[in-house]
Parts: C-alpha cells; structure tokens; sequence
C-alpha cells in the first residue's frame, strides 16, 4: 500500500493482522525493503501481533530523497502511525532501522511501547567506530563505479556460510536493482547517529540483540546500547549476523517474541 505523505513524498508499506492486535513497525537495514523481514510477518501475525513492515525513504518502493535525515525517518514513522489510527506500537529495527528506532525514542519514546534493535550501533566516537562509518560510505561510492554486479558478488561473499543461506539470496536480489545514491546518503545520514547519553532517559523496556558472526568488536558496539538503555536485555546470537533476523530467524524470532510477551519491566 501506498500512504502519501504531507510533504509530498511516498510511503509503501505492508500490513498485516488485525487491526485491533498491538501493532509492531519494523524498520529494515540498509540496502533493504520491507521484504527483508518476511521470515517474521505471518509468523508475528500468528501470534496476535499486526504488523507494519515499511520501506525507508531512499528505499524500496518510497521515494527517493534529494537529502536524508535521521529526521525524515522519524518524520516517516510518525506519518505512518498517524494514518494508522496508532496510538502506541513497539519498534523492531535491524542495523539501520536499528539506528532509525534508538534515534526515534531517544528523541521521543511517547509512542512507542517497546523497542528492538538488533545488529546496529548508537554512535560512532572511537576511531574504529568512525572508520566503520567511512568505510561503508566508501564502499557505496566504489561500488557505484564498478557497479551492482560487483555488489550482488560482495554480498554473496558475506553471508557465505551455510546458516546464511537467506541472507544471502535476498541481497543478492535487491542488490540488483539497489540505488548507490540513496545508499550513500542514508549511510551519511545513521553515521550522524549519537543517542546513547540520550537512551539512558528511555524507560521502556528494551531488547538488544546481535549476531557472533561480525566479531566481538561489532558485539560490543551493541553491548554499548543495551548498557545505556536502563530497562534492556542482551542477547548474542551464535551462527547470525547483521541481520539476525534474516540470518538466524529461528533464535531471533524466539527471543523477541518472548520479549514481547513479557509483562512489565525486566
């Protein structure tokens, strides 16, 4: 479905459950739409949630920007839940709908119920953090040149293992038809991310989850995260990675539905 925006600009998205179950808007990463979480929509759905996968601006089938802004995505968030009639959701964001979700309650948590994030970051300050940040701006830039081919080969280099199967095929699929441009200005729009001394405000409860398979340093960049939410779990995930719900849908799908179920704080 399409949802026009006040400002002119275009929302797809797609919805799924019933209209009067809590409503879970679940924000994909970067490079993707909202097909990315199609191992969790019917089966979310089954469980008595509804849910609102959209794609971000710069991707999928919204539109396009000429900027972007961790602003836009609120923006967009926002839009969404008002044409829904949504009151209170949860957020579940992977990578940089991850970044997207913690700038959103950081900013303001009034909507939102619960949050997940999983396989992100909430600032880049040391120098291995920034060169994180650069690197993917950078390699958005080569890869505009060698072209997406180059990328579709990238992506299946990554998630070459064999739990990675999903993953794999997916990227390699909407790496074909991927706008570099929109890539590089999204990118440049999550490295601007610096919520955590903000997060420490956000009382709802929280889940953190991130994958083994990028290393203990892209571990403890999400362990920063849940240390700075005062009401988070952490859960690290064996044989997934960036993103797990992709990746490792199975665990990913039984620690967040747990989560959800879960009455008051933790």
């Amino acid at each position: 479905m399409i949802l026009k925006n006040p400002d002119g600009t275009e929302t797809y998205y797609e919805a799924i459950g019933s209209n009067d179950a809590h409503t879970l808007v679940l924000l994909h990463g970067i490079g993707a739409d909202h097909a990315m979480w199609q191992p969790q929509l019917q089966n979310y759905s089954n469980e008595g949630y509804r849910l609102l996968a959209l794609d971000l601006f710069g991707h999928g089938r919204s539109s396009n920007l000429s900027h972007i802004s961790l602003t836009d995505w609120h923006n967009q968030i926002n839009w969404l839940l008002d044409d829904q009639g949504i009151e209170k959701c949860t957020l579940i964001g992977a990578s940089m709908g991850g970044v997207i979700a913690q700038s959103f309650v950081a900013h303001d948590f009034s909507r939102v119920e619960r949050v997940v994030i999983t396989d992100s970051f909430g600032e880049l300050k040391t120098l291995q953090e920034k060169l994180l940040g650069f690197s993917a701006v950078l390699g958005f830039s080569l890869f505009k040149i060698l072209g997406t081919g180059m990328l579709a080969k990238g992506m299946h280099s990554t998630y070459k293992a064999a739990y990675a199967q999903q993953a794999q095929d997916y990227f390699m699929q909407v790496s074909s038809t991927i706008d570099l441009d929109q890539m590089i200005l999204a990118r440049k729009a999550i490295n601007q991310v610096n919520v955590l001394d903000r997060l420490q405000t956000v009382s709802i409860p929280a889940l953190v989850i991130v994958g083994a398979g990028f290393g203990q340093a892209f571990i403890e960049i999400n362990q920063k995260i849940a240390d700075a939410l005062p009401n988070s779990q952490f859960v690290i995930l064996d044989q997934s990675m960036d993103p797990s719900n992709l990746v490792n849908p199975v665990e990913f799908d039984k620690h967040v539905l747990r989560f959800l179920k879960e009455k008051g704080t933790s």
